[in-house]
């Protein structure tokens, strides 16, 4: 199985208010830098896209919380770039597309 590694740029937190409290706190699930892993999508991972049709940002939630050591919370709590970056490395460039160049002429 192929393994990929992305180190986080940014801590994943949540923010919590305690009961009874006004004050918000802020938790730290994952610290900046820690290593996730990724192992490459297999095509029954891709069908989240399928699933989710219209909506690609959940189709990536749901691959990255597949194919990474991330919980779901945690995913779902990713900075925006860290989330963009692992959403490149897992994603699909073109499924099921239409082969251009050379190789389609020649079918």
């Amino acid at each position: 199985m192929v393994q990929l590694t992305y180190t986080l740029l940014h801590p994943i937190t949540i923010e919590k208010k305690p009961a009874g409290s006004e004050e918000i706190v802020s938790e730290e699930l994952k610290p900046a830098g820690f290593e996730v892993t990724l192992r490459r999508p297999k095509a029954k991972d891709i069908r989240a896209f399928d699933k989710h049709r219209d909506s690609e940002i959940a189709a990536v939630i749901e691959l990255i919380i597949t194919c990474s050591n991330l919980s779901q919370i945690e995913v779902e709590n990713l900075d925006a770039d860290d989330f963009g970056a692992m959403g490149n490395l897992l994603a699909p460039k073109s499924p099921g597309g239409q082969q251009t160049g050379s190789s389609a002429l020649a079918a």
